[in-house]
């Protein structure tokens, strides 16, 4: 279980990332500087937008999973629930599609709302995961030598970049990407040594 777990959370990591490269090429129409990748699921291609989340849902799920019998200690724990909130977000932002941009908040939909609701719990839950998860695995043998904390603060150095550029309404879309590049990246490296059954911990071998 542990072990095919893994092997979907880098699965699903994977598509999500190229499916959100690819959407660069789709959608040459909208400048990554200045548009926010949630953008992508208005208009033509949207459902590859919505391939993309949903992946990045899915590849957090499954890493819960696979980690379930190795991320010990309050941070540990703390860290896989925070991955669970992470998936909601991540699942609410690919089936609800934001709307267009528009002054008036009173004129949002049903599904703008929802997106909105998804960015409220999914970015706080990706920021807390990747820090608590990355500190509960540092010590494991499995993860000796994989550079998770490295990417959990790039994930955490995008949003601080992106906030005040966000508020000037320049150059914004960049950290948005590298927040989810960086994000994807940092699952595939925590599943990663879990897809051997080599490297797979005893204490979680008997789940296999």
């Amino acid at each position: 279980m542990t072990r095919q777990s893994a092997r979907i959370a880098v699965g699903a990591a994977s598509v999500a990332l190229l499916a959100l490269l690819l959407l660069h090429v789709l959608r040459p129409d909208l400048a990554p500087a200045s548009h926010m990748i949630s953008e992508y699921a208005i208009g033509p291609y949207g459902f590859v937008m919505g391939v993309s989340f949903g992946a990045f849902a899915l590849s957090s799920l499954a890493l819960l999973v696979a980690l379930v019998g190795s991320a010990r200690g309050w941070p540990g724990r703390l860290g896989l629930v925070c991955l669970f909130l992470t998936a909601v977000g991540l699942a609410l932002g690919g089936a609800f599609p934001m709307d267009p941009a528009t002054p008036d908040p009173a004129a949002m939909s049903f599904s703008g709302r929802m997106h909105g609701v998804g960015f409220m719990v999914g970015v706080p839950g990706e920021l807390l995961a990747v820090l608590l998860v990355s500190l509960a695995l540092r010590r494991e043998a499995p993860w000796s030598g994989t550079r998770l904390l490295p990417w959990a603060a790039a994930v955490w150095l995008s949003l601080v970049v992106m906030v005040p550029l966000l508020m000037q309404m320049r150059y914004f879309g960049i950290p948005n990407r590298t927040f989810m590049m960086a994000y994807g990246i940092w699952v595939i490296l925590a599943a990663r040594p879990l897809t051997r059954t080599h490297l797979v911990p005893e204490r979680v071998a008997h789940a296999l």
